[in-house]
C-alpha cells in the first residue's frame, strides 16, 4: 500500500513556532503593500527586501499583520533557489495557538466561507481575487476592499483582509518559483483555482485539471 508522504513544512513547524512564540522574526509587513510586483519582478524584489536567495538561512518573517491573524515566509525551502514557506497563524491572548502551512484546500474553504455572508461578498469577491493576482492589476489590499468592500462592517472588512492577505503571498511565492520570463504561469495557477470555483467546480474537480506542485 503506498504511504502518504507527509508535506515538508512539517520539519519546520516546531522552529517557526517557537520563533514566532519568542519573537525571533524580522517585521516585513510594510516591504510589500501596493502595487505587488509583476511576476517577473517578484524574485528581484524579494531579494532586495528579503535576500530570499542571497541568503537561504532559517529565517522567519511576517509579512501580513492583522493582529490575532498574521502571514509569515520562511526561508528556506527546496523547490528552487527563491522558494519559501508561507505560514498563517492564530494567536490568542498574544500567544499562537494554530501555525500552518495553508493549502489551496484551506484558501478555497475561506473564500467559500466568505462568500456566504453576504450580496456583496457573493457578487465581488472574484473581482477582488483577479484584482490582486492577475498581472494586469497586482492591487494591493487596502485599495481593493476600499474599492468593493467599503459598506461592509469592519469584522467582514478584517476576513476579507486576512484572506487576500494569505492569498497575495502564494501568489508571490507561485511567481518565485515557477515565473513566467521562464515559460512558466506562477501565479496564474492560483488565478485558476478562484476561476473554476465560480463555474461550480469543487474543490476536488479543480484537482483533476490543475496538477498542484
Amino acid at each position: 500500500m503506498k504511504t502518504r508522504k507527509e508535506p515538508g513544512w512539517l520539519k519546520y513547524i516546531d522552529h517557526v513556532r517557537e520563533a514566532v512564540s519568542e519573537k525571533r522574526y524580522l517585521d516585513g509587513a510594510k516591504a510589500i503593500v501596493d502595487p505587488l510586483p509583476s511576476p517577473n519582478d517578484v524574485r528581484g524584489i524579494l531579494e532586495r527586501h528579503f535576500k530570499v536567495h542571497s541568503d537561504r538561512s532559517f529565517r522567519v518573517i511576517l509579512v501580513e499583520d492583522y493582529g490575532d491573524y498574521k502571514v509569515f515566509i520562511q526561508i528556506p525551502d527546496g523547490k528552487s533557489e527563491y522558494d519559501f514557506y508561507v505560514w498563517r497563524t492564530l494567536f490568542e491572548n498574544g500567544k499562537p495557538v494554530d501555525v500552518k502551512v495553508p493549502t489551496h484546500d484551506d484558501l478555497a474553504a475561506f473564500y467559500t466561507q466568505l462568500k456566504s455572508k453576504g450580496e456583496e461578498l457573493e457578487e465581488y469577491l472574484i473581482n477582488a481575487v483577479i484584482k490582486l493576482i492577475h498581472p494586469s492589476y497586482r492591487w494591493g489590499i487596502p485599495r481593493i476592499i476600499s474599492r468593493y468592500f467599503s459598506n461592509l462592517d469592519e469584522e467582514s472588512k478584517r476576513e476579507v483582509g486576512k484572506f487576500l492577505a494569505t492569498l497575495k503571498w502564494i501568489a508571490l511565492q507561485e511567481d518565485a518559483n515557477y515565473p513566467p520570463r521562464e515559460r512558466k504561469m506562477g501565479s496564474k495557477y492560483t488565478l485558476a483555482v478562484y476561476a473554476l470555483l465560480e463555474a461550480g467546480f469543487t474543490m476536488s474537480e479543480v484537482r483533476r485539471v490543475i496538477r498542484f506542485r
